[in-house]
């Protein structure tokens, strides 16, 4: 019966069962289904046949090219309705693009080959946009990533070593997929251990003595080979751009602080200008989304992240932020003529 009520009790005010579903290339992929969570926003989405957070994936409209969007959880946006995500807004705002949100959380560069390799089939984007979020080149760097390469030194393909995330994904998954309560507290079990391993965890805190002995995540302290990160992104882009219209959009991270000051949080600090220098190097589309954001908060003073059931101006972008990102990227879209039919056009 105890197991009973907390199941009722996680599905109602917690978590739905996990639509997870394991994936040896990127980890896992989201399959159909619900999916509720209650930690920001409070927010239930209905993922559609291919596991997006998007409506199905009809025939393709004649003259409207189909964009398709692939970023981690800022992209998946689970914390507000599908219609108020930057995806579906830059759709409506654009209404000449057919705009589709293929976001999955903790998604990262290292996983952009595969996931456009899965997707592409079904749904025959004219124009792939990678969207680079706060900590997407310290994710590269930790997902020790090995890209084969042909004679001529072109790159073939990425393989991502295996971690224990993955197999116990693999191993709880069936279970997952069954209980809102096992999902919540597999999730919640992965938060913590997370933090300790970098370094974010009061427990781990104490549990070292109060030694500092790791650098804890986004506090400024962390190091980024960006010649080494570079140079793998230059082969990514490679790699998913072959043949394909591809580009990348900026999506950095603030600290919003008082008087409408905001600053670039430490992990965004640490990337800016990457992705940008990645786009032009391989000579495609760029827009940065950040300027737009900082400028609506000094405008404002209203955060871009954080809801009522979250601490305002962290976590991932609420309504508002959606709204702003969106305008930002469609104003960049419209001024690389990408706004268009023309997208649809010659690759």
């Amino acid at each position: 019966m105890a197991v009973a009520g907390g199941e009722l009790f996680a599905r109602a005010l917690l978590t739905s069962p996990s639509t997870q579903r394991f994936d040896p290339a990127i980890g896992y992929v989201n399959g159909p289904g619900r999916t509720f969570q209650a930690r920001e926003g409070f927010q239930r989405l209905q993922l559609n046949e291919l596991g997006l957070n998007a409506p199905p994936a009809g025939p393709r409209s004649p003259g409207r090219p189909r964009v398709l969007f692939i970023g981690d959880s800022m992209t998946f946006a689970a914390q507000v309705p599908r219609e108020a995500n930057f995806v579906s807004r830059v759709g409506r705002l654009l209404p000449a693009l057919e705009t589709i949100n293929a976001g999955r959380d903790a998604l990262g560069p290292q996983d952009w080959p595969a996931l456009v390799a899965r997707l592409e089939p079904a749904l025959k984007p004219d124009l792939i946009v990678l969207m680079a979020s706060r900590g997407d080149a310290f994710d590269l760097r930790d997902a020790k990533v090995t890209i084969a390469h042909d004679p001529a030194g072109q790159p073939t393909g990425l393989v991502r070593a295996p971690s224990d995330r993955d197999a116990l994904q693999e191993r709880l998954e069936p279970i997952m997929r069954r209980s809102a309560l096992t999902t919540f507290l597999v999730r919640r079990a992965n938060s913590e251990l997370t933090a300790l391993r970098t370094g974010d965890s009061w427990t781990g805190w104490m549990m070292r003595g109060g030694a500092a002995t790791i650098a804890a995540r986004n506090s400024g302290a962390e190091k980024l080979d960006r010649p080494a990160i570079e140079a793998q992104l230059d082969e990514i882009l490679r790699l998913v751009g072959r043949d394909r219209r591809i580009a990348i959009v900026a999506l950095p991270a603030f600290r919003y602080e008082a008087h409408r000051k905001v600053d670039l949080e430490p992990r965004s600090q640490a990337e800016a200008g990457l992705f940008e220098a990645a786009a032009r190097h391989a000579g495609v589309p760029f827009v940065d989304a950040g300027p737009a954001m900082a400028a609506a908060y000094a405008r404002t003073g209203r955060p871009l992240t954080g809801f009522a059931n979250s601490r305002l101006g962290e976590g991932h972008l609420n309504a508002w932020g959606h709204a702003v990102v969106a305008d930002a990227i469609a104003r960049g879209f419209q001024a690389q003529g990408l706004g268009n039919a023309s997208v649809g056009g010659s690759r």
